[in-house]
């Protein structure tokens, strides 16, 4: 897709992405008919509400798809899912085919699967990043140059200054378009190149010729994928670390070429502005789960486990 040998399809590309992760064992054809059955209501739901007129008709419609009870979800809004919520034990936890089959998710899951049925139906909708986290945006009815923020893990939308303040963005990522920037079809394909790498990396645990693959085309058409960036510096690093090995630990010129390459690639992510998440910012995001857990009744032992797990 991304050397334009094909169409361009982040509903093909997820299902890939995942299909891999899981040794083969998910059917096209039953992936391809669950979005199908869900944009046929999409679309009834338009014209339904008489909502054909607006431009950003899909948007509310999948809105309301994900929060609220209709025959189209099976009458079961999504929730998130708080445990697990980091794919540390189970990375199929961020699975937008996780996501489909329960009707629960989390902040990489479920802005994925909205793009992708916003795809089916032909509606204007953007993954964005913040720190740790994706969200949708599309443009607002009126204003064309106004950005509409869906946060799907509360179903709300947010507006874009509380971003920059809970996850401590600074303005240099923002200039840069490292986060808050609304990804074309092609940059958001080649961030599921780097999912499909980090994906690898879980199952394997090898950075190998097939990572760094990955990680350069991801690159090539997306410079700003901060993920894509890291993989590439630590494969630099053990390239580096294992010919040191190797070599009896001389440094001799490859092995200067290796730390130079590594620390241009690190210069290059601090100039894009991209920052640690502070301790003080990621324990605020905790805290807040923390807080949305009890208001759903979970249950203190589960939260005092899966907080503790985030950490």
């Amino acid at each position: 897709m991304l050397d334009g040998k094909t169409s361009l399809s982040i509903k093909r590309a997820v299902f890939l992405q995942e299909w891999a992760y899981l040794d083969g064992n998910l059917d096209y054809d039953e992936y391809c008919t669950g979005i199908d059955t869900v944009a046929t209501f999409l679309r009834n739901f338009i014209t339904a509400n008489g909502l054909d007129q607006y431009k950003t008709a899909g948007n509310y419609a999948l809105f309301e798809y994900f929060s609220r009870p209709y025959s189209g979800n099976g009458h079961k809004p999504f929730t998130y899912d708080y445990e697990d919520f980091g794919g540390t034990d189970d990375f199929t936890k961020l699975f937008v085919t996780k996501a489909m089959r329960t009707h629960s998710g989390q902040c990489r899951s479920l802005p994925v699967y909205y793009k992708i049925l916003a795809e089916a139906i032909g509606a204007e909708a953007y993954i964005a990043f913040a720190p740790q986290h994706l969200f949708i945006r599309h443009r607002d009815e009126m204003e064309p140059n106004k950005w509409v923020n869906v946060e799907l893990t509360t179903q709300s939308l947010s507006r874009e200054i509380s971003y920059i303040e809970n996850f401590g963005i600074t303005d240099a990522a923002i200039r840069n378009k490292v986060y808050l920037n609304p990804l074309t079809d092609k940059e958001t394909i080649a961030y599921l190149l780097s999912e499909l790498a980090t994906g690898y990396l879980r199952k394997y645990e090898n950075y190998d010729d097939f990572t760094w693959l990955c990680a350069n085309k991801s690159i090539e058409h997306y410079p700003q994928n901060i993920t894509a960036l890291h993989q590439k510096g630590n494969i630099i690093n053990i390239r580096l670390m294992e010919y040191l090995a190797y070599n009896g630990r001389v440094y001799d010129d490859y092995a200067r070429l290796l730390d130079d390459k590594w620390k241009e690639n690190f210069e290059l992510v601090k100039e894009l502005g991209w920052t640690e998440m502070s301790d003080e910012v990621y324990e605020k995001l905790l805290q807040d789960t923390e807080n949305a857990m009890r208001t759903d009744g979970m249950d203190e032992t589960k939260i005092n486990s899966e907080i503790e797990k985030a950490r």
